[in-house]
């Protein structure tokens, strides 16, 4: 989604607001990242200008991304739900504002701050598999972050626990 400084100053107040469904299934901003493709993307909030410079995105996102099984490397389905708020100015800025985004052609592009938001709740490593269909050999098993694990000393430090120190 792309917006002009036109449509800035065309809005009512300088505000647009925002309310599409999108789709991503093959794009260059994936690649290199554990989504595979983002079926649908509900995105809704506003974008307000402050008839200066500075345009200030306030988004809601919710939707459906594809990631790889960790296990099986099947399409798996993950649900997300995640805010993303940006600074966009329409003219160079200071070194120290390294925080807005400068944008080029009198355009503020949406497209990357809704991808790199869906990004950041994917999942680094989920399947569906239940935990007693984990791989598991001669000697190991696959954990998981939701295994409890006790807790183990290391030998050297538990003769350590066996010795005493005399006062005398």
């Amino acid at each position: 989604m792309k917006f002009t400084k036109k449509d800035f100053l065309n809005a009512k107040n300088g505000i647009i607001e925002i309310d599409e469904w999108i789709a991503v299934e093959e794009n260059d901003l994936l690649h290199h990242t554990q989504v595979k493709s983002i079926p649908e993307v509900h995105v809704t909030g506003t974008l307000q200008f402050d008839h200066r410079s500075l345009v200030f995105s306030d988004l809601n996102l919710d939707g459906v991304m594809i990631v790889l099984d960790s296990i099986t490397m099947e399409d798996l389905e993950v649900a997300f739900d995640t805010k993303s708020q940006e600074t966009y100015s329409f003219d160079p800025i200071k070194e120290n504002d390294e925080d807005i985004i400068v944008v080029k052609k009198d355009t503020v592009d949406i497209n990357p701050e809704i991808f790199q938001a869906i990004i950041y709740e994917a999942p680094m490593s989920i399947t569906r598999l239940p935990r007693d269909q984990y791989p598991k050999g001669d000697g190991w098993q696959l954990l998981s972050d939701q295994d409890k694990e006790e807790p183990k000393i290391d030998p050297r430090w538990e003769k350590l626990n066996d010795f005493k120190l005399d006062d005398d």
